[in-house]
């Protein structure tokens, strides 16, 4: 459970925790898999305490 509610997967990276929304790529191709991302941070976030919040847009092996 989240206090946020915006993204449709999350990340951790080192230090931080990021909401994603993929747009055009399917997120859930790499559940449980150790990639690297790319994206843009969202205007606007975070909220409330949440994370940054990314539009991705090329993920990598």
């Amino acid at each position: 459970m989240t206090t946020y509610q915006y993204g449709t997967h999350s990340i951790k990276g080192e230090t931080k925790t990021y909401a994603l929304k993929g747009g055009s790529i399917n997120l859930d191709l790499y559940l449980d898999k150790k990639v690297t991302i790319k994206g843009t941070k969202v205007p606007g976030y975070p909220l409330e305490g949440g994370p940054e919040f990314v539009d991705v847009t090329l993920v990598k092996f």
